[in-house]
Parts: C-alpha cells; sequence; structure tokens
C-alpha cells in the first residue's frame, strides 16, 4: 500500500507545473511563461483629463492656444499577461478648427471611443518587476467618433458627423503604489477632415496629452510559469518505472503464510539516547524560493528532531546553483529559500526562533556535483 501511495505522489510530482513568487521574472518578460491569468485577474481603471488640438490645413496660422480645448478621459483594460494587454478608451469635449488662413474658427463638441493594444516594452526587452517605476507603452488602435454642435460665428455650421478613427500613442506608466500609478498618455487620433468642419475626404490628426490615475482591480500582478528541471524529471521518472516493477514482481509472487517472530525488548535507563540528527534539505525549483509539498516533510523531520531534542539547534544554509542567474540575484534568492525554510519550522511547528539560524551562500558555494541539486537549503545540527 505505502508503495502505491508513493507511486502516486511521484506522478503526479512528475506532471506539475509551478509559478514562482509573483511579481518578477527570472528572465526577459519574451524568454519567459508566465501563469495563465484569471478572467478577474489584472484589470485596470483610469480617470483622467488632458488637452488636445486639431492638425488641420489652415490651424498652424492660429494662435496656440486658441487650438487647445480640455478632454477628460476614462478607461479600463486588462493585461493579458506582463508585457500584452487591451483597454477601452473613452474621451469628449470640445473641438477648434480653422479656415479661411485661421480667420474663422469652427467649434464642436465630440465623443470618441478606442479600443487599443497595449505593448509594455520595458517588460517585453526587460525582466518582468511589478515594482518598476517607470513603464514605456506604445499602443495602437480603432474607434469611432461622434461630432455635433458645429458653428461658426455662433452659427450652426454642418450636422452632425459620425467616423472610424485610427489611433495610437505612448504612455509614460509612473508607479505609485502597489495599486495606483500614474499614466501620461501621448496620443494621436486621425480622422476625416470633414468631422473637423471641413468639406474634403483627406484626413485630420487629434493630437493630445492627458494625465490619468490607473487604479489595479482583482489580482494585480502576474507568477512566472516554472516547468520542472529537466533531471529532477528523469529522476521522478526513473522511480516511478522502478516502483512499477516492485509492484508487478509483488503481484506475481505466490501468495503464502506470513509467521512473524515477536522479541520482547526491555529498555533500560540507560539505554535512553537523544535522537540522531540526519541533514535534511529542502530542493527548489529553478529560479523559486516557494516550498514544494513534496518538500516538507524535511521541515517535517527536522522539526520532530528539535521538539524531541529541547537542548539542540539547527542551521539553515540557502544555496543556488551557478550555471544559471547572476551572482547577486542567486545571492539574494538563496536568501529567501532559506528564510522561508525557517519561517515554516518556525511558524507551522512553534520552534522557538532562537534555536534556528540561517545563512545564504548564493552560487558562491556548490555542495553537490549535479548542478540542479544546488538549488536547495540544507539543515545543519548545531
Amino acid at each position: 500500500m505505502k508503495k502505491v501511495s508513493l507511486l502516486l505522489v511521484l506522478v503526479f510530482a512528475a506532471i506539475t507545473m509551478s509559478a514562482q513568487e509573483s511579481g518578477f521574472s527570472t528572465k526577459p518578460g519574451r524568454m519567459s511563461t508566465f501563469a495563465d491569468n484569471g478572467f478577474w485577474d489584472n484589470w485596470f481603471i483610469g480617470v483622467g483629463a488632458g488637452a488636445n488640438f486639431v492638425l488641420g490645413d489652415n490651424n498652424g496660422d492660429a494662435d496656440f492656444l486658441n487650438r487647445l480645448t480640455v478632454a477628460p478621459t476614462i478607461q479600463i483594460g486588462k493585461w493579458y499577461n506582463p508585457f500584452i494587454g487591451g483597454r477601452l478608451k473613452f474621451q469628449g469635449g470640445s473641438l477648434h478648427n480653422f479656415i479661411n488662413n485661421a480667420n474663422s474658427m469652427i467649434h464642436s463638441k465630440y465623443v470618441a471611443g478606442e479600443l487599443d493594444f497595449l505593448w509594455n516594452v520595458s517588460n517585453y526587452l526587460g525582466n518582468y518587476n511589478e515594482n518598476r517605476f517607470y513603464s514605456f507603452i506604445p499602443y495602437l488602435g480603432v474607434g469611432f467618433g461622434y461630432g455635433w454642435d458645429y458653428k461658426l460665428h455662433d452659427k450652426k455650421y454642418q450636422g452632425k458627423q459620425r467616423n472610424f478613427t485610427i489611433n495610437g500613442g505612448i504612455i509614460n506608466k509612473f508607479r505609485l503604489s502597489n495599486r495606483v500609478a500614474l499614466d501620461i498618455d501621448l496620443s494621436a487620433m486621425l480622422l476625416k477632415e470633414s468631422f473637423n468642419g471641413a468639406g474634403s475626404n483627406t484626413y485630420d490628426g487629434l493630437v493630445g496629452a492627458s494625465a490619468s490615475l490607473v487604479f489595479k482591480l482583482g489580482k494585480g500582478d502576474f507568477s512566472e510559469a516554472l516547468l520542472r528541471d529537466q533531471g529532477q524529471i528523469d529522476d521522478l521518472n526513473n522511480q516511478i518505472n522502478r516502483l512499477r516493477q516492485e509492484l508487478q514482481a509483488e503481484k506475481n509472487k505466490p501468495a503464502r503464510e506470513v509467521v512473524k517472530e515477536v522479541e520482547k525488548i526491555v529498555y533500560r535507563d540507560s539505554d535512553k539516547k537523544e535522537g540522531t540528527f540526519i541533514s535534511n534539505v529542502v530542493f527548489f525549483r529553478l529560479g523559486s524560493a516557494v516550498i514544494d509539498k513534496n518538500q516538507e516533510v524535511s521541515i517535517f523531520n527536522t522539526a520532530k528532531y528539535l521538539q524531541d531534542n529541547s537542548s539542540k539547534k539547527v542551521k539553515i544554509v540557502g544555496y543556488a546553483d551557478k550555471k544559471t542567474g547572476t551572482a547577486p540575484f542567486n545571492l539574494k534568492l538563496s536568501e529567501k529559500r532559506a528564510k522561508n525554510v525557517a519561517n515554516a519550522l518556525i511558524n507551522k511547528y512553534n520552534i522557538a526562533s532562537n534555536r534556528v539560524t540561517v545563512e545564504w551562500k548564493g552560487d558562491t558555494e556548490q555542495p553537490y556535483a549535479e548542478n540542479a541539486w544546488n538549488r536547495v537549503a540544507i539543515f545543519f545540527a548545531e
């Protein structure tokens, strides 16, 4: 029965995928695989205001301040991974367009909506880091504009206008907190000249700049998905095959009566000895400091030793493998590994913190010849 249970555990472990601590990636975003994003995760909503002006045939001759109009904006969107997202953006207000060598101004009102494709270049070219202060995010989109109340010299000028638009721009995102960011959006909208009150079929541009406060909704970050190291997968598969062979061999054995010989053992006080500590290890996945379920038995065994031997202490030393990551990253990663194991020992099994010390070596020391085995935290008795 024990072999059957162990076989099931190993099969489950061999096919699972883990996610490292959320909020960062160990490699640039374009080279990383991220855990699936739930429907309600990583949404955002923003409100703000800005100023825009029309790029028309005669507008360049007009006073610049007369060309500017205020445009409130609202947006809602979702990030599908750390570098690809989509949003709906709405804006509206009034427009100033000029004709007759900028001697006459057409005043109109409008609302416009657009569907944008967002590309976070910072997370795509660099490592994904949720705590990054500045992100560079260009976008492209399509939309629809509706204009009305066209007036020239305070007289009705033309009827309502409807126009499909092509949109683009750059979002400069500044992180203010875990949930709030400031977006400086430099935008451009391409639309037919008739939308601005002129009669030709050429195109004008609507250029703007706005500032918005953007709020994260739901789960606000991503986790890099990390497949088990191939060496670990091969080792698990070998164990699975061996256990299957042993189980099959036991099934093929003829049934026989088993007689157990019982030996009476008498313990004397002089026989009592303190438990012997066998060094336990907690292995981690590539780039991760998360303790897998199948590694918790090592923490349990160490806690049992400390509970049975009240005068004993342990030291936990964290390591990282030398063949992946930079030295500073590996040092920080080994520190997290050692501290996560220590916290589990202290908080889950009520071991006094003064009986547990931690150290971390990064990749400066490699306790094992097998590279993948050095993604580890090791217990040492003191």
